[in-house]
């Protein structure tokens, strides 16, 4: 809708023709396939469907779903994140018959698990096992363990009337509410949006919607039933403008769809619409200013209009300077303006709109009250159908055209979202602290419109903290739902009858003070330092801002990161990328990438050919260890695929073909020179051939685990393939080396393996390994790393551990044997443990290792703790689909004197945590050298340097056949808590211990220490 905020002009008009026959969009794909099944229907991160392989991945989800229960009718929970699943993943769903209920990944599982409670989906679509981890649900299925006959068809689609999605937006009474939207109504809408706007045969379509989104819809089905291609964009596109626009040229895209905002980003970010474009603009008023800015020549522009609640858009507006606007309804739709009796208005009064038609929905699901109150007879249709209030305020003239004035009540549109003010109210009111809230919308025009929310505390003289309530809300809130603004009240303005005057609270502007949240770094800040948090609070509308910060956590968002990114360029004359903000996050992170050599930090990219090739600094310490300990298996890890019924064995080899020829490292042995010194040497690629064995997957990984590589003799890894046949299903086992594939690696190459043999297109990483060395070694060398290296020094100063008592004296070599101690942490305890963090400001790792420093502290003489933790080192694009060992180690030290409580615990080793990770960019052997002389923990060949206690926490594996890995044969610590996340939210945990220093029963004490802690914080006894 186009014009100033409270007046949108668009002459009526009536599209009243038949409804489409009993076809649904499922049909029309299908069609659409047989028509042309080679072509490519789906495109994503540079990987491609084929119009026959996405018939074919759909068939096989829907039988597998069937298999599961899954019958005509049902609602099937859908959380698959954004790329080349998503589309096949929601027509296979359609072709079993049932409805899909899109979750989005990023929004907080509490509001994930209401929706799926709510909705009573007893199937949950991931796309593989580590999906939505907690989410409670009867049955979970990953879409990378489906079984895909190639060439295979749906044999049904789904019933017209039947419901094709529910869509959960906002609600008014405190929960979000389903929509329910027949196959009928969205093939209404989709032929309505071939013919106008109009999409020609084999458009290209970039979809950059959540597909919790209704809009979302177009830009994933309407292209596919007119033989054209979805570009799938991915987060880091979606969120960077400049990533977005190389999408667009690099596609050939000549229409998209987007919110104005969206459309904003892409104008700043330098992006012009080329000639041709058509953009498609909904999801709230667009500004002329910005209708103008996307004119240019040739270029046509849409502005679309329509609630959930009637099929994505009920109306197509063409704009043109200085010609009256063309309003037309969408296909077999109406529109009137009715006064309380549902009779038209007299031209020149005011009324409400109301939208009739093929497109209503068919209510909110389980709220028979609420449908009945929005959803209304339709006295101008035939008998039984219905029209839907839409709640905004309309003005009928005598000309026809239809003036919307505003909304009838407080419902709010920012940025596209759309939000009922009365959930964030009710979510509020969840705080203990809180007793009463309002919250409605402020700022002058769409950059800086926000939601502030109106606080009246239970105690006036100690009310909650702006970050504790925004800690409270993310709980339950996705982050387009909390507040940027926090105003504390005594009391609230009233009316005559009692209710909250709303027009009578005071402006937000100007800065709000919230003692609660004080400058997060003890140090001053560098002169970058404080520009960028300056910055930072004026844009965010906040008093102060801590280096350390997460700027997303404070109410940051795309736009916002761009209005940042782009007045830093200006004010210090650089040129940072638009996604740096999204990267680093803070304003250390930023400061430190400006500070690098004076500008951003080089990116990696590929090196001559012909160069000398050297190992990274983390190369060099495993290659040396594996040297002076040739029989040690610490550094030995394992990438797991399992294969459900019949493999396919050439299929397979190709696969593993590929990713060996993809990764050269994995093909890579290292021989002495004259000097004895490593020399990499590349073995060429060469088919792979597999021979399957019977037996135990999890014996045969254990004994593959506890053989040591000769690094020299032959390349990192080993591949078994193991047929079990208890359940007849196939086990692709690879044992690696660190020096080839640090955990990340491993999970990466299981994925890449996987994807292979299920005949997708598997992208090339952006650069080498032997690249990535190369960029890390000129950076450690380079004056940015002395920033970090300061740092350290001062962090670690005067260092002097505490150390677990042994049970045995520590000798005078190692011999690096393991023994593990097994544990487990029920999903409940982990979900309340998640949340205790969550009001304090952290996450449920930090609580984890808060709870294992404190163990420690128990159980040690002394209080200065230092912990070593892993750092994935995978902050750029460039490494994404990198193997090799690019994780890196930092120590968290925390001192835990004055017995503080959990909650002080949790504080201290947040924020030692996060100043620890930002500064672990540099080799861990430069930490060690720069703080040799300050530290007072003793170093010796028998113990790690630093720290002699490892922790780290790993997500779910993708794999879903769920192989417990075995125990580990050798450590290098005296003691290392790995903790695994289970899907069903729970933790599986080992102690992993030096067993020539430590008993089991030791070990066993102070895991059954740890656990006992984890409950008690989990049930409010230890806070």
């Amino acid at each position: 809708m186009i014009g100033s905020p409270r007046s949108t002009a668009c002459p009526v008009a009536v599209r009243d023709d038949a409804p489409p026959g009993a076809t649904t969009v499922p049909a029309m794909i299908r069609a659409q396939a047989e028509r042309t099944p080679d072509a490519v229907a789906v495109e994503s991160a540079g990987d491609r469907l084929t119009y026959a392989q996405l018939l074919a991945e759909a068939a096989g989800l829907a039988e597998h779903l069937r298999g599961a229960g899954v019958r005509p009718g049902d609602l099937v929970a859908v959380a698959v994140p954004r790329g080349l699943d998503l589309v096949p993943t929601l027509l296979g769903v359609q072709f079993a018959g049932a409805a899909y209920v899109p979750l989005d990944p990023e929004h907080p599982a509490d509001r994930l698990d209401y929706i799926v409670e709510h909705s009573r989906a007893r199937v949950l679509v991931t796309a593989d096992a580590a999906g939505c981890r907690g989410l409670r649900v009867d049955t979970r299925v990953a879409v990378n363990d489906v079984a895909v006959r190639s060439g295979a068809t749906p044999a049904t689609a789904p019933d017209p009337d039947s419901a094709a999605y529910v869509i959960y937006t906002s609600g008014s009474t405190g929960r979000p509410k389903g929509v329910m939207v027949t196959h009928r109504a969205l093939a209404n809408f989709v032929v309505s949006i071939r013919e106008r706007p109009g999409l020609p045969e084999g458009a290209v379509l970039p979809a950059v919607t959540t597909v919790s989104f209704d809009i979302a819809a177009l830009e994933l089905f309407v292209p596919l039933t007119a033989g054209g291609r979805v570009v799938v964009a991915g987060p880091s596109e979606t969120a960077d403008p400049r990533r977005l626009a190389s999408l667009l040229a690099a596609g050939g895209a000549r229409t998209m769809q987007a919110t104005p905002v969206t459309w904003r980003l892409l104008l700043e970010a330098g992006w012009s619409p080329p000639r041709g474009f058509t953009v498609l603009c909904g999801g709230e008023r667009l500004p002329v200013a910005l209708a103008d800015r996307l004119l240019g020549d040739d270029v046509v522009l849409w502005d679309l209009y329509g609630p959930t609640e009637t099929t994505v858009w009920s109306s197509t507006t063409r704009y043109e300077r200085g010609v009256p606007t063309t309003f037309a309804p969408v296909r077999a739709t109406t529109l009137h303006v009715l006064d309380e009796r549902l009779l038209p208005v007299a031209p020149g009064a005011e009324g409400e709109l109301y939208i009739g038609g093929a497109g209503v929905a068919v209510g909110y699901l389980g709220r028979a009250d609420l449908t009945a109150a929005r959803f209304v007879a339709d006295p101008f249709g035939t008998t039984g159908t219905r029209m839907y209030r839409t709640g905004d305020v309309a003005c009928r003239h005598a000309d026809g055209r239809i003036e919307i004035l505003g909304r009838e009540d407080f419902q709010i549109k920012i940025r596209g979202f759309r939000i009922e003010p009365g959930e964030v109210e009710h979510l509020l009111t969840g705080h203990p602290g809180v007793a009463e809230a309002v919250v409605r919308a402020f700022g002058d025009n769409e950059d800086t419109a926000g939601l502030v929310a109106y606080v009246r505390p239970v105690d006036p003289a100690e009310p909650p903290a702006a970050g504790q309530l925004r800690q409270h809300l993310a709980r339950f809130a996705p982050a387009y739902m909390i507040p940027a603004r926090f105003v504390v009240l005594d009391r609230f303005p009233r009316t005559p009858n009692g209710k909250t005057d709303r027009a009578a609270l005071p402006d937000p502007a100007g800065p709000v003070g919230d003692a609660g949240r004080p400058f997060a770094d003890r140090r001053q800040g560098s002169t970058t330092e404080l520009l960028i948090a300056g910055i930072l609070a004026e844009v965010l509308q906040q008093p102060t801002i801590g280096v350390h910060e997460d700027f997303f956590a404070l109410g940051g968002d795309s736009l916002r990161a761009v209005q940042i990114v782009l007045r830093l360029n200006e004010e210090l004359a650089t040129e940072i990328p638009i996604n740096a903000l999204f990267e680093t996050r803070t304003v250390y992170g930023l400061a430190a990438l400006l500070d690098a050599e004076g500008g951003p930090t080089a990116r990696p990219v590929p090196l001559a050919d012909g160069h000398r090739r050297r190992l990274s600094a983390a190369q060099w310490r495993l290659w040396l260890h594996q040297r002076s300990a040739p029989h040690s298996t610490v550094d030995n890890g394992a990438a797991v695929v399992r294969l459900r019924g019949p493999v396919d064995l050439a299929g397979l080899e190709s696969a593993v073909t590929d990713l060996l020829r993809r990764h050269p490292l994995l093909r890579t042995r290292y021989e002495q020179d004259g000097s004895e010194l490593p020399v990499p040497v590349t073995i060429p690629a060469a088919p792979v051939r597999l021979t399957a064995r019977d037996g135990d997957p999890r014996t045969v990984l254990a004994r593959e685990l506890a053989r040591p590589f000769d690094l020299a003799a032959a390349p990192p890894v080993r591949i078994r393939l193991v047929h079990q046949v208890s359940d007849d299903s196939f086990v692709l086992l690879m044992v690696l080396h660190r020096i080839a594939a640090d955990d990340g690696s491993c999970e990466l190459i299981a994925r890449q393996v996987r994807a292979s043999y299920r005949g997708r297109t598997v992208p090339a990483p952006v650069i080498g390994y032997d690249d990535y060395a190369e960029w890390r070694r000129t950076f450690s060398a380079g004056p940015a790393a002395g920033r970090h290296l300061d740092f350290w020094r001062e962090a670690l100063a005067g260092l002097d551990s505490a150390e677990l008592p042994t049970d045995r004296p520590r000798p005078d070599t190692r011999d690096w044997r393991c023994g593990t101690v097994r544990f487990a942490v029920p999903p409940r305890t982990v979900r309340a443990l998640d949340a205790f963090a969550a009001e304090r400001g952290a996450s449920g790792s930090t609580a984890l290792l808060a709870a294992f420093s404190a163990t420690l502290a128990r159980h040690s003489h002394g209080t200065d703790l230092a912990v070593g933790v892993p750092v994935a080192g995978r902050d750029r694009p460039e490494l994404e689909n990198l193997v090799g060992m690019l994780e890196e180690t930092a120590v968290v030290r925390v001192d835990l004197g004055g017995r503080p409580g959990f909650a002080d615990v949790l504080a201290r080793v947040g924020e030692a945590w996060r100043a620890a990770v930002d500064h672990a960019v540099v080799p861990f052997e430069d930490i060690v050298g720069a703080v040799a002389e300050t530290v007072g923990t003793a170093s010796a060949p028998t113990r790690n340097p630093l720290f002699d206690a490892f922790f780290t926490v790993q997500e779910p594996p993708s794999d879903p056949g769920g192989l417990l890995l075995p125990d580990a044969s050798g450590t290098r610590f005296d003691l290392c808590c790995r903790l695994a996340e289970r899907p069903d939210g729970g933790i599986d945990g080992r102690f992993e211990y030096a067993a020539q220093l430590f008993d089991e029963a030791t070990v066993t004490r102070l895991t059954a220490d740890f656990v006992q802690l984890l409950t008690e914080v989990a049930g409010g006894s230890a806070a």
